[in-house]
Protein backbone atom coordinates (compact mmCIF):
# COMPACT_ATOMS: atom_id res chain seq x y z
CA UNK A 1 0.00 0.00 0.00
CA UNK A 2 2.98 2.71 0.83
CA UNK A 3 4.07 1.31 -2.67
CA UNK A 4 1.63 2.51 -4.33
CA UNK A 5 1.26 5.48 -2.28
CA UNK A 6 5.16 6.55 -3.10
CA UNK A 7 4.05 5.88 -6.88
CA UNK A 8 1.40 8.44 -6.85
CA UNK A 9 3.25 11.05 -5.17
CA UNK A 10 6.22 11.07 -7.83
CA UNK A 11 3.82 11.20 -10.67
CA UNK A 12 1.98 14.06 -9.01
CA UNK A 13 5.43 15.45 -8.60
CA UNK A 14 6.51 15.10 -11.81
CA UNK A 15 3.08 16.26 -13.11
CA UNK A 16 3.33 19.37 -10.97
CA UNK A 17 7.16 20.28 -12.47
CA UNK A 18 5.38 19.78 -15.93
CA UNK A 19 2.87 22.82 -14.46
CA UNK A 20 5.70 25.15 -13.61
CA UNK A 21 7.45 24.51 -16.54
CA UNK A 22 4.33 25.40 -18.84
CA UNK A 23 2.68 28.01 -16.41
CA UNK A 24 6.05 30.26 -16.14
CA UNK A 25 5.11 31.70 -19.84
CA UNK A 26 1.57 32.60 -19.03
CA UNK A 27 2.07 34.15 -15.34
CA UNK A 28 -0.52 36.97 -15.27
CA UNK A 29 0.45 38.09 -11.90
CA UNK A 30 3.58 40.79 -12.00
CA UNK A 31 5.04 42.73 -9.29
CA UNK A 32 6.71 42.19 -6.17
CA UNK A 33 3.49 39.89 -4.69
CA UNK A 34 4.40 37.44 -7.62
CA UNK A 35 8.28 38.02 -6.75
CA UNK A 36 7.55 37.49 -2.95
CA UNK A 37 5.72 33.89 -3.35
CA UNK A 38 7.87 32.07 -5.98
CA UNK A 39 9.94 29.87 -3.91
CA UNK A 40 8.83 30.22 -0.76
CA UNK A 41 8.93 27.51 1.46
CA UNK A 42 6.42 26.90 4.28
CA UNK A 43 5.78 24.75 7.24
CA UNK A 44 2.63 23.58 7.70
CA UNK A 45 1.41 22.60 11.39
CA UNK A 46 -2.19 21.15 11.00
CA UNK A 47 -5.22 23.46 12.13
CA UNK A 48 -8.89 22.95 12.74
CA UNK A 49 -11.75 21.49 11.18
CA UNK A 50 -15.67 22.24 11.40
CA UNK A 51 -17.52 19.36 10.32
CA UNK A 52 -21.49 20.05 8.73
CA UNK A 53 -22.48 16.92 10.54
CA UNK A 54 -22.27 18.20 14.17
CA UNK A 55 -23.71 15.17 15.99
CA UNK A 56 -20.81 12.06 15.34
CA UNK A 57 -18.05 13.61 17.55
CA UNK A 58 -15.18 14.15 14.94
CA UNK A 59 -11.96 14.96 16.26
CA UNK A 60 -11.32 19.28 15.09
CA UNK A 61 -8.07 19.37 15.79
CA UNK A 62 -6.21 18.22 13.31
CA UNK A 63 -2.31 18.60 14.64
CA UNK A 64 0.44 17.79 11.98
CA UNK A 65 3.67 18.40 10.10
CA UNK A 66 4.06 19.43 6.24
CA UNK A 67 5.76 21.40 4.14
CA UNK A 68 4.86 23.54 1.03
CA UNK A 69 6.76 24.77 -1.81
CA UNK A 70 5.54 27.46 -3.72
CA UNK A 71 6.75 26.69 -7.38
CA UNK A 72 4.90 29.84 -9.16
CA UNK A 73 3.35 32.45 -8.01
CA UNK A 74 -0.13 30.94 -8.60
CA UNK A 75 0.65 27.38 -7.21
CA UNK A 76 2.84 25.06 -4.37
CA UNK A 77 3.31 21.49 -4.07
CA UNK A 78 2.37 20.49 -0.41
CA UNK A 79 3.51 16.92 1.49
CA UNK A 80 2.73 16.32 5.44
CA UNK A 81 0.98 14.16 7.58
CA UNK A 82 -1.97 14.84 10.45
CA UNK A 83 -3.85 13.44 12.84
CA UNK A 84 -7.32 13.71 11.12
CA UNK A 85 -10.98 13.75 12.30
CA UNK A 86 -11.34 9.76 12.60
CA UNK A 87 -8.33 9.97 14.79
CA UNK A 88 -5.77 8.48 12.30
CA UNK A 89 -3.49 9.63 11.15
CA UNK A 90 -3.06 10.74 7.51
CA UNK A 91 -0.30 11.35 5.03
CA UNK A 92 -0.96 13.80 1.82
CA UNK A 93 0.77 14.68 -0.85
CA UNK A 94 -1.32 17.59 -3.49
CA UNK A 95 -0.73 20.16 -5.90
CA UNK A 96 -2.30 23.76 -4.63
CA UNK A 97 -3.54 25.69 -8.06
CA UNK A 98 -4.60 28.93 -7.15
CA UNK A 99 -4.93 30.90 -10.46
CA UNK A 100 -7.82 33.74 -9.06
CA UNK A 101 -6.25 36.67 -6.56
CA UNK A 102 -8.88 38.90 -4.57
CA UNK A 103 -7.11 41.18 -2.60
CA UNK A 104 -4.93 39.80 -0.64
CA UNK A 105 -6.48 35.95 -1.14
CA UNK A 106 -5.43 33.55 -3.70
CA UNK A 107 -8.56 30.83 -4.66
CA UNK A 108 -8.08 27.46 -6.19
CA UNK A 109 -8.16 23.77 -5.40
CA UNK A 110 -5.92 21.31 -4.04
CA UNK A 111 -5.26 18.11 -6.33
CA UNK A 112 -3.39 15.24 -4.62
CA UNK A 113 -3.44 12.08 -2.83
CA UNK A 114 -4.13 10.89 0.80
CA UNK A 115 -4.57 8.02 3.18
CA UNK A 116 -5.99 7.19 6.37
CA UNK A 117 -10.05 7.19 6.33
CA UNK A 118 -11.13 3.84 6.59
CA UNK A 119 -13.95 4.63 4.58
CA UNK A 120 -12.17 5.62 1.47
CA UNK A 121 -10.03 2.74 0.35
CA UNK A 122 -10.46 0.80 3.48
CA UNK A 123 -7.79 3.71 4.93
CA UNK A 124 -5.55 3.52 1.80
CA UNK A 125 -4.07 5.83 -0.68
CA UNK A 126 -7.45 7.70 -2.71
CA UNK A 127 -7.26 10.87 -5.18
CA UNK A 128 -8.65 14.05 -3.39
CA UNK A 129 -9.54 17.45 -5.15
CA UNK A 130 -11.11 20.36 -2.96
CA UNK A 131 -11.57 24.19 -3.26
CA UNK A 132 -8.91 26.05 -1.56
CA UNK A 133 -8.41 29.95 -0.56
CA UNK A 134 -4.92 30.97 0.94
CA UNK A 135 -3.98 34.36 2.84
CA UNK A 136 0.15 35.10 3.46
CA UNK A 137 1.97 37.29 4.87
CA UNK A 138 5.62 37.63 4.63
CA UNK A 139 5.99 35.25 7.58
CA UNK A 140 2.46 33.32 8.27
CA UNK A 141 -0.40 31.69 6.02
CA UNK A 142 -3.39 30.08 6.52
CA UNK A 143 -4.83 27.68 4.20
CA UNK A 144 -8.56 27.51 3.97
CA UNK A 145 -10.24 24.68 2.27
CA UNK A 146 -14.06 22.93 2.03
CA UNK A 147 -14.47 19.11 2.37
CA UNK A 148 -18.04 18.57 0.61
CA UNK A 149 -20.36 16.11 1.62
CA UNK A 150 -20.78 13.03 -0.49
CA UNK A 151 -21.63 9.13 0.14
CA UNK A 152 -19.82 8.58 2.80
CA UNK A 153 -18.36 11.36 3.56
CA UNK A 154 -19.63 14.07 5.83
CA UNK A 155 -18.44 17.91 4.55
CA UNK A 156 -15.81 20.22 6.71
CA UNK A 157 -14.56 23.20 6.44
CA UNK A 158 -10.41 23.15 7.26
CA UNK A 159 -7.46 25.73 7.97
CA UNK A 160 -4.54 24.92 8.36
CA UNK A 161 -1.68 27.22 9.78
CA UNK A 162 1.61 27.82 8.12
CA UNK A 163 4.83 29.65 8.50
CA UNK A 164 7.45 30.53 5.57
CA UNK A 165 10.69 29.44 6.34
CA UNK A 166 12.94 31.10 3.90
Amino acid sequence: MKTRFYSLLATLLCSSAAVCAATDTVDTEKGPAADQRKGSVWVNVGGFSSHFNREKGYNEQNAGIGIEYAFHSSASVMVGSYYNSLRKQTTYAAVNWQPITIGPVKVGAALGVMDGYPAIQRGGTFFAALPMATYESKVVGVNFGVIPTMNNVDGAVILQFKFRIN
